[in-house]
């Protein structure tokens, strides 16, 4: 693996040519900024970018719409529905669909037994999530309005304390903070298999560039 991030960042995702992220830069005791940077594969640089390259890359075309509605859209997560609408989700379990004006057409809450569901993958009009308190991955219909399948539990330890969700290929990559592994769950008969193993909390995984990514606690590293 190659680190190529070790400061504490609060949002990653894929760009053309690599990633974005966002970390917090105190200014002082009280005030802390937010700052905007990518890391490119082709030049193994980091540079800041614009506010604006991470809204359009998060949010797509109506970012300037969705960003104004959300307030805080650094913490929350997105996915794409096959109409194009934005799927927002914040760690608090609330949810919200935009469309391609920017419009939010829908809006409520995921839970699991209580326990918000965090994160994100989209499967056709289904939602995926993570619940963490749980140690389960939950199916949300937005047809049906309520969750409709629910993998591991607290019982089984098929994931320990997951934290994020990304799909790639048909598959979903769940990140684990307890165990410190990312697991796949595949979604043509829902199995469930290990993908990589790390020492320490692994928070996110996301593929960009032909390349793999991973956050843990140490930082950002390329595999």
């Amino acid at each position: 693996m190659k680190k190529i991030l070790s400061v504490d960042i609060v949002d990653i995702i894929p760009y053309q040519d690599g990633v974005l992220f966002v970390r917090d830069e105190r200014i002082d005791d009280e005030n802390v900024k937010v700052s905007f940077y990518s890391y490119s594969v082709s030049t193994d640089k980091i540079a800041p970018v614009a506010k604006s390259v991470y809204l359009m890359n998060k949010f797509g075309n109506a970012y300037a719409a969705i960003s104004d509605k959300l307030g805080d859209y650094v913490t929350c997560e997105t996915g794409r529905l096959d109409d194009g609408s934005c799927t927002v989700v914040f760690q608090t379990g609330e949810c919200g669909i935009f469309d391609s004006d920017g419009v939010l057409t829908w809006n409520g809450d995921i839970f699991y037994h209580s326990a918000p569901g965090r994160s994100i993958a989209v499967e056709n009009r289904h939602l995926w999530c993570v619940v963490p308190e749980l140690d389960c991955v939950i199916r949300y219909s937005l047809a049906a309005g309520k969750v409709i399948m629910r993998i591991g539990g607290t019982e089984s330890k098929t994931f320990d304390s997951p934290v994020s969700v990304t799909e790639y290929d048909d598959k979903l990559y769940i990140c684990n903070s307890g165990s410190m592994k990312i697991n796949t769950l595949d979604l043509k008969d829902f199995t469930v298999s290990d993908f990589l193993q790390i020492d320490e909390p692994v928070y996110k995984y996301i593929r960009s560039c032909d390349r793999e990514f991973i956050q843990i606690e140490s930082g950002v590293y390329m595999i």
